[in-house]
């Protein structure tokens, strides 16, 4: 009895910590100064305060992964020398990524001091906001930001009975094609095949951030719609037309997105006109895979913690980037640093995931971009 309790006492305490969708940019101030309207992330002090919190204390001593789920980095929303392009090689997106670290000083360092402590580790899953992070040259630029070694995941991460991934692959307008991930047929250099979903946020969301910054934070999209229809007609009646005609225009132009077709089309359509949610894609993992106790998503913004017969459990780890509800339950602007803690402590062979949302430490004041 005593040797266990011996070896009990040396086993060290294991956890890891789940993020997604922070959407860095180049940074919420320009280098002439002025603020930097397409910037969604601005938590980088509460980021620094939260990854301080698990390295030191009783997470000092303990071994701590932290997992960044996908849309961390926002690199497809970022101008390369003045122009978002759809078109994306790996000397562009590796440029880009250069602006996004001189951007984020205080997230980067938060980072390579967690890095560079005894039993700390880094895992990065890419999503589709940041799915530039395929490219070999910009893993190895973002380790060397960290200071460490950073183990990447092009779609998913399967450990200890836990499914996660970023969820982009289970929603046709934003699934990458994993048999052709590159282009290269005609090019001089390899391009990224984005899906519909990308080039539809490049050449027509982001234009539109510029008229209504607030765009693509709302919602669910149907409600935005009607909103939209009452509360700003005009404005909203023009950007429909363009939509359709967007829309129409892109989805039979096989030279641009090579898989045009009538079925995948449809798809979009039923897509764009529910509600979308990853809930019953969860449900079909954690019932087609018995060894899987947990599914744990990003993607949808909204974080969520469900239950799916015995011993069986999805959560989403929501965003840190502000949100705009226009549904009755959640009606409002809102900020919420969600994220997901996985213990081992107290069963190492099946650990426990726990939605929670950091508070921070307490500051007499902050800055408002609003």
């Amino acid at each position: 009895m005593m040797i266990a309790m011996l070896l009990k006492a040396k086993t060290k305490k294991k956890y890891k910590v789940v993020v997604s969708d922070l959407h860095l940019g180049k940074g919420r101030i320009n280098k002439d100064a002025s603020i930097n309207v397409m910037e969604d992330f601005i938590a980088d002090r509460e980021f620094e305060e939260f990854v301080l919190h698990y390295s030191t204390g009783e997470y000092e001593n303990a071994e701590v992964e932290i997992i960044l789920n996908g849309d961390i980095l926002n690199n497809i929303q970022v101008d390369y020398r003045g122009y978002v392009s759809p078109v994306l090689t790996e000397d562009m997106s590796l440029e880009k990524l250069k602006e996004i670290i001189e951007g984020h000083p205080q997230w980067f360092k938060a980072l390579r001091d967690f890095a560079a402590l005894p039993g700390k580790e880094i895992t990065y899953v890419v999503g589709n906001h940041d799915v530039e992070m395929i490219w070999e040259a910009c893993q190895e630029e973002f380790a060397k930001a960290i200071g460490a070694p950073v183990r990447f995941y092009n779609f998913s991460y399967y450990f200890d009975g836990i499914h996660l991934e970023h969820g982009q692959q289970h929603e046709i307008i934003n699934r990458l094609d994993p048999k052709r991930i590159y282009l290269s047929e005609g090019l001089k250099k390899p391009i990224l095949n984005l899906p519909w979903g990308s080039h539809f946020v490049i050449n027509f969301v982001i234009p539109l951030k510029k008229e209504r910054a607030v765009i693509d934070k709302v919602r669910p999209l149907a409600a935005l719609c009607r909103w939209g229809l009452i509360n700003d007609t005009w404005w909203f009646l023009k950007t429909a037309v363009r939509a359709v005609i967007y829309f129409i225009g892109t989805r039979f132009s096989k030279s641009l997105y090579r898989t045009s077709n009538l079925v995948t089309t449809i798809k979009i359509l039923k897509e764009l006109h529910s509600s979308y949610n990853l809930d019953n894609k969860a449900r079909k993992i954690l019932k087609a895979n018995e060894d899987v106790h947990t599914v744990i998503f990003g993607h949808t913004h909204g974080a969520k913690y469900r239950q799916y017969g015995e011993n069986k459990e999805y959560l989403n780890s929501g965003t840190w980037t502000e949100s705009v509800s226009l549904e009755l339950s959640s009606l409002g602007k809102s900020t919420g640093y969600n994220y997901i803690l996985i213990d081992y402590t107290k069963n190492p062979d099946r650990p426990r995931s726990y939605l929670r949302e950091w508070r921070g430490e307490w500051h007499t004041d902050l800055d408002t971009f609003k």
